[in-house]
């Protein structure tokens, strides 16, 4: 029998935030995929073209050439004004582009390279770039793109998200939380192809059959000619309509931690930057501190080995403590598992363990749990642990008697 224990801690996050004009906000820690701080983060929300982040995530999970061409067909460039698509109740397909909305000008007929796309997609947010991806990755259909791309987020922890359009545009039931923005930003860091667009500051298109070739990244952060570069950004996506406001979700880096920022709702394309930075800051500014979860040899754990009516004593041999930072700490448990212990139990012998685990389920540090003392077999477990044995003396015993008591009798007739 396997005995797992686990306690939650009530402590809470001592991450305190400047204040945020940001409606919806999360401060999320990559290294432990863990929430951090939230202001209404996991509230199902419109995200504009943060959309675009999963759409080349789920891009790159297909392994496509980069340098492959895709032909730009006209029937995912039509567009339909805003207004109209309101008016009908939503009742058109939803990837559906709108003319005063963004796109880097790519011409019916034309062929552009993978490549190209990507950073048109994830740079400047081309939402024509965003449909000729999905509608060719997608086997030539944006509907089974989306289908697969829903899959693919549900697959890397996003479960409050159902995307059904890869730009962004709104559409009723295209929704999203900032936590799940987070966990794609996250998941997206640590694909080298992912961050070989995403922290490119400028991109030339090799293609000359647009407007303008030359995409500047509209994540402020990582430009020096921005006003508002910040040091630490290794990646950002942002975004805008006017139902979800100016949205960004950006990935920081000290040499200590890595930390994803999700800011939603906010006023304005500048804000959204601020709140930003303030809530890297928050986090970087934090300090680490040791907790101490137990000391070696406490007297606190116990099991009960089988056919034993005594509880035998189990002890750490070593202190279990992280060191690590505060809302870290926070939000961390022990969980003690103890073996199927069966008699007789000599001190010493490992009979278990004790793990520190993160709220998404991460062991951090584990320590071996032992006997402190000595139990002997009780008449039952010995009977058990030598029952075949013991079946074996018995019917060997009683063939003996058989024949003994069979020898006068044969004694007699002689």
């Amino acid at each position: 029998m396997l005995w797992v224990i686990s306690y939650l801690s009530t402590l809470n996050s001592t991450i305190i935030p400047p204040k945020l004009l940001s409606g919806v906000a999360v401060v999320y820690d990559a290294d432990y995929d863990m929430v951090l701080f939230s202001k209404k983060a996991d509230q199902k929300i419109h995200p504009a073209s943060t959309t675009k982040l999963a759409t080349f995530l789920y891009s790159l999970s297909l392994n496509r050439e980069k340098k492959e061409y895709l032909m730009v067909l006209p029937e995912v460039l039509k567009s339909l004004p805003k207004a109209q698509k309101i008016s009908s109740n939503y009742s058109v397909v939803p990837y559906l582009l709108e003319p005063d909305a963004y796109t880097v000008g790519l011409h019916p007929n034309s062929f552009y390279t993978i490549e190209d796309l990507y950073h048109a997609l994830f740079l400047v947010s081309a939402n024509d770039a965003a449909n000729v991806l999905a509608y060719h990755l997608g086997g030539y259909s944006i509907e089974q793109f989306m289908i697969g791309l829903n899959r693919y987020l549900e697959n890397i922890g996003c479960k409050d998200t159902t995307f059904v359009n890869p730009s962004g545009l709104e559409y009723p039931s295209h929704r999203t939380t900032a936590i799940d923005l987070a966990k794609m930003m996250a998941h997206g860091i640590k694909i080298p192809e992912f961050m070989q667009v995403a922290s490119n500051t400028f991109y030339r298109m090799e293609s000359h059959d647009v407007p303008d070739r030359d995409l500047r990244n509209s994540n402020r952060l990582i430009r020096e000619d921005s006003g508002l570069q910040y040091r630490h950004c290794i990646a950002g996506k942002t975004g805008y309509t006017e139902h979800a406001g100016y949205c960004f979700v950006g990935a920081a880096k000290n040499g200590e931690r890595t930390i994803i920022v999700s800011v939603m709702q906010s006023p304005s394309a500048q804000e959204r930057f601020i709140d930003a930075i303030n809530l890297f800051n928050a986090a970087f500014n934090e300090k680490k501190i040791t907790r101490v979860f137990y000391n070696a040899f406490d007297p606190c754990f116990f099991a009960k080995p089988q056919y034993s009516s005594k509880p035998l004593k189990l002890e750490l041999k070593e202190e279990l403590k992280i060191e690590t930072f505060s809302s870290i700490c926070s939000n961390l448990a022990p969980s003690i598992k103890i073996d199927a212990i069966r008699l007789p139990v000599k001190k010493g012998d490992p009979c278990g363990k004790v793990d520190i685990i993160s709220s998404s389920g991460q062991v951090l540090e584990s320590r071996i749990l032992f006997a402190s003392e000595s139990m002997p077999h009780t008449l039952q477990s010995f009977i058990n642990a030598y029952q075949s044995q013991v079946l074996l003396l018995i019917l060997v015993a009683l063939t003996i008697f058989l024949i003994l008591k069979k020898k006068p009798q044969l004694d007699q007739n002689s």
